[in-house]
């Protein structure tokens, strides 16, 4: 039992020994951070004009103006009936052909269901353009349509034309 006695108390003394040779390091006193300087505002006399200087003035002709937005929005043209070039599916049937189906309203307002002549149904609300001559729907009635369009007639005058289309009852 010695032999395990001797290694124990040998284990302590190296553990001791080791734990005294750890050195704490010394705190070195860090130097105190430079102050700023205050900067000291310039006098007013300096900012004045002098007797000899000549007052500033801005010329601002030839130079738009920056608080102006760089595009200026103009009014909406009225459709032209030849221009057919991004046309929504709508205006590619004649009023005539469109049949209406449904008319629906709440909160949001009202919305009208149109059925063209391709089998394919359409929702229409105020103001969309409809119709080969460019109708715009005025209004949407609890049982009817009404589209505004014009047209030129055989002398090239323009004419504005009301056309109501209507919500058939039930048959039979």
């Amino acid at each position: 039992m010695s032999r395990f006695a001797l290694i124990g108390l040998l284990a302590c003394v190296c553990l001791g020994l080791t734990a005294c040779g750890v050195e704490t390091p010394m705190e070195t006193a860090a130097p105190p951070a430079p102050r700023r300087r205050q900067a000291k505002p310039p006098a007013l006399e300096a900012l004045a004009p002098g007797a000899d200087e000549e007052p500033y003035a801005y010329d601002a002709s030839d130079r738009r103006d920056p608080f102006k937005p760089l595009i200026a929005a103009s009014k909406a043209a009225a459709p032209a009936v030849e221009d057919k070039a991004n046309c929504p599916p709508l205006q590619d049937f004649e009023l005539a052909s469109l049949k209406l189906i449904a008319i629906v309203w709440g909160d949001l307002g009202r919305k009208a269901m149109l059925k063209a002549p391709n089998g394919r149904g359409y929702s229409v609300s105020e103001h969309m353009l409809i119709g080969r001559h460019c109708g715009r729907v005025q209004r949407i009635d609890s049982n009817a349509v009404v589209v505004e369009q014009t047209r030129r007639d055989a002398q090239g005058k323009v004419m504005k034309e009301e056309v109501v289309l209507r919500l058939r009852e039930q048959e039979g």
